[in-house]
């Protein structure tokens, strides 16, 4: 299954957070990272917390639906999330955007694409960074073309690119 997660957080260590999600999520073998976004700075969307800090991920596995959001559940308790509340300041939030083909065997809850996708034009942009990257189809969203694409959004205002993605980054500093 091809899988796409943003990842987001408005506390002091959210970047670092990034970075152990995604070596976490590698780290068994059962799903491979192959595209990632650039972490981008961006306005609240919404409320008046601090700004917020958000990457694309996105990527294949052979795991099934649940097994694949409880690993991501539990990667985003483990490295920050204390809670699920709209607009919550939080260190980290992992989103699951598109899960293809299909719904899957997905927890009712988890509605893919994800709903607010199409009202998030910086969240597309991010998405569309990462799957260029891997080579992921950004159709696999639900949505046809990124933001800049000739017959897609334009590119959007407002955001700040915080740090360019390295791959060292996730690298195991014990290998």
């Amino acid at each position: 299954m091809w899988f796409g997660v943003s990842l987001g957080g408005n506390l002091p260590g959210t970047p670092a957070a990034f970075s152990n999600v995604l070596r976490t999520v590698e780290s068994d073998g059962c799903l491979t990272v192959l595209g990632v976004s650039d972490v981008y700075r961006t306005h609240p969307f919404g409320d008046a917390s601090p700004p917020y800090w958000n990457q694309c991920f996105v990527g294949w596995t052979f795991l099934g639906g649940r097994a694949f959001f409880q690993k991501l559940e539990c990667a985003e308790r483990r490295f920050g999330r204390k809670g699920k509340g709209l607009l919550w300041p939080r260190r980290l939030d992992a989103d699951l955007l598109f899960w293809h083909p299909g719904g899957g065997d997905l927890p009712e809850r988890v509605v893919v694409p994800h709903p607010r996708l199409s009202l998030r034009p910086v969240l597309q942009l991010l998405l569309g960074e990462a799957c260029r990257k891997g080579g992921v189809p950004f159709a696999f969203s639900g949505i046809p073309y990124p933001p800049g694409h000739p017959e897609g959004p334009p590119v959007p205002s407002g955001f700040l690119l915080f740090r360019r993605f390295s791959s060292a980054c996730r690298k195991d500093s014990s290998a």
